[in-house]
Order: C-alpha cells, then sequence, then structure tokens
C-alpha cells in the first residue's frame, strides 16, 4: 500500500515532469529563433514563465540543456527510424537511415537554424558530449542489426559512423550532385554509394587490399 508520503512524492515527480517538458520546449523555440549561440538561459526563463532558477536546478549549464534538446530530437527520430524499417533487411534499412537522417536535418526548424546559420556548431557538437555522434551512430547500428545485417561489431559501428557523417556533411556542405529536397534522389544516392560498404564487409568478401 502507498504511504501519503510517496504518493506526494510521486505528484512532485509529475509535477517536475511538466516543467522540464515546458522549458525543453521553449528552449528549442528559443534556440531555432535565436540560435544556439546567441540563446541564453534567461531568455529561456522569460519564455517558458519560470525563474532562471528552476532551469538551473535542471539544466545546471546551457550545454547541459542544449544536449537535452538535441537528445529528445534524436529519440524522435529514432522511434521514427523503427517504424520506417519494420520488416526491412539491412540493404533496405540503409537506404531508410540515410534518407530519413537527411529528411530529418531538413524537417527539424532547429537542426535547419543550425545548418543555415551556425554550421560549425555541428563539428563543435561532435567533438563534446552535446552532439555525441557515437551514441547517435550506435543507434543506427543497433537498427541495422535488427534488420539483420551480419558483420562484425566494429564493421558495422564504422558503417553506421559513416552514414551519419555523409548524411551532416552533405547537408552542411550541399553539392550540385544531389538534391537533397527529392527523396528519390536521396534514396538513389544510399543505394548506389552506401549500400555497398554492407556488401564489402559482408562475410566471405575480402575486401579491398591496403597496402
Amino acid at each position: 500500500m502507498r504511504s501519503r508520503s510517496s504518493a506526494g512524492q510521486v505528484g512532485q515527480v509529475e509535477d517536475g515532469t511538466d516543467v522540464e517538458r515546458t522549458i525543453l520546449d521553449t528552449a528549442r523555440t528559443v534556440f531555432e529563433t535565436y540560435g544556439v549561440r546567441r540563446a541564453n538561459i534567461e531568455d529561456v526563463a522569460v519564455q517558458a514563465g519560470v525563474s532562471r532558477s528552476t532551469v538551473y536546478r535542471r539544466f545546471p549549464t546551457k550545454d547541459d540543456l542544449v544536449e537535452r534538446v538535441v537528445r529528445r530530437e534524436a529519440e524522435l527520430f529514432f522511434a521514427t527510424l523503427d517504424r520506417a524499417t519494420a520488416g526491412c533487411g539491412p540493404r533496405q534499412a540503409v537506404i531508410e537511415a540515410f534518407t530519413l537522417g537527411v529528411r530529418l536535418v531538413q524537417d527539424s526548424p532547429l537542426y535547419s537554424r543550425i545548418v543555415q546559420s551556425e554550421p560549425e556548431l555541428f563539428g563543435l557538437f561532435s567533438r563534446s558530449h552535446v552532439f555525441p555522434i557515437g551514441q547517435f551512430a550506435d543507434g543506427i547500428a543497433r537498427t541495422l542489426r535488427r534488420c539483420g545485417a551480419e558483420i562484425a561489431e566494429p564493421d558495422l559501428a564504422n558503417i553506421a559512423d559513416v552514414l551519419l557523417r555523409v548524411a551532416l556533411g552533405i547537408i552542411v556542405f550541399p553539392t550540385d550532385r544531389l538534391d537533397i529536397a527529392d527523396d528519390a534522389a536521396v534514396r538513389g544516392y544510399a543505394a548506389r554509394y552506401l549500400v555497398p560498404l554492407l556488401d564489402n564487409t559482408a562475410p566471405g568478401q575480402r575486401g579491398v587490399a591496403v597496402p
């Protein structure tokens, strides 16, 4: 039987979760409006209708807040990826993961703002805990494994890392060779240039000798 004190604690957690959600929603809007560099905790607190101390209790630094906003966007991406790759084989999963990754950055107001006005942040984030590329790549690797990829773990991890970095590179440094607004073109690009990565590392494949 739940005690009165524990019931009170549950209520506090629920209230706290609502406040945290409001802060994160507001922070995302502030970052989209002002950019990550220009935005500050005070902007977030004012627009969220809470005190700065309320924000700092949950997110001691701006980096902590940025990290949580970015991670939440990533969680949405992987939830979408799981649905998109349900029943797919590994090759189709590569195409879906790459296409969704490209589309995510285009469709997300936050990532679009960074690409348009602060593209250097992707490089800075990737070398810090704020945008841990390794963890994003791990999520892609798990998706490929779930879809049946029979590749050694180190190779699978590297393939996932390449997929992520190529997607970011094409968006941050656009090329006339690929229209990233055309899903069919993006899928074709992935099928032609990225799916073969699986074939080159599949069991029984010797690959290319390195001098």
